[in-house]
């Protein structure tokens, strides 16, 4: 029979929600990144426990999971010392014609429009290494870009 004559069942919408990605290899953290995903955990706990609507202790519950695992294989990287652009610094940088600061953070982190980069962003693969004063080429872009290294600190 042909799915168009086939009464929709009421209780599509609470179906389980598709499972959030976990990603693969490590799931490096900074301190402030770690203590984002405690908070979150919390929270969504809270929420769990304060209702009863099935579709949305469905969400939570799938949310739940996902940040669990993540705070489960958090590996929480110290600050980086000195000048060298590395996990968990901050860069000041210049491309472009302009200024940028960013923060090299993990994945749960990154928040762009607020400077704080994915540690696995093609950019920071260009930089990482590099020390305060140096200009590398960024070879994976068409052309080529130049990127100087004005200043690298701690976040």
């Amino acid at each position: 029979m042909s799915r168009a004559f086939v009464k929709e069942d009421d209780n599509v919408a609470l179906e389980q929600p598709p499972e959030l990605e976990l990603g693969e290899g490590p799931n490096l953290v900074t301190e402030r990144g770690f203590a984002q995903i405690v908070d979150k955990v919390a929270t969504l706990e809270s929420e769990f426990a304060g209702t009863t609507d099935e579709a949305t202790r469905n969400r939570l519950a799938r949310d739940l999971r996902y940040w669990s695992a993540r705070r489960a294989s958090a590996e929480i990287v110290p600050p980086p010392e000195g000048d060298q652009v590395a996990f968990g610094c901050r860069v000041t940088l210049a491309r472009n014609g302009r200024r940028q600061t960013l923060e090299i953070v993990g994945e749960d982190e990154a928040d762009p429009a607020h400077g704080r980069i994915n540690w696995r962003a093609p950019l920071v693969a260009a930089i990482l290494g590099a020390r305060a004063g140096e200009t590398v080429t960024w070879e994976d872009r068409d052309p080529p870009e130049e990127i100087e290294i004005l200043k690298v600190g701690r976040i």
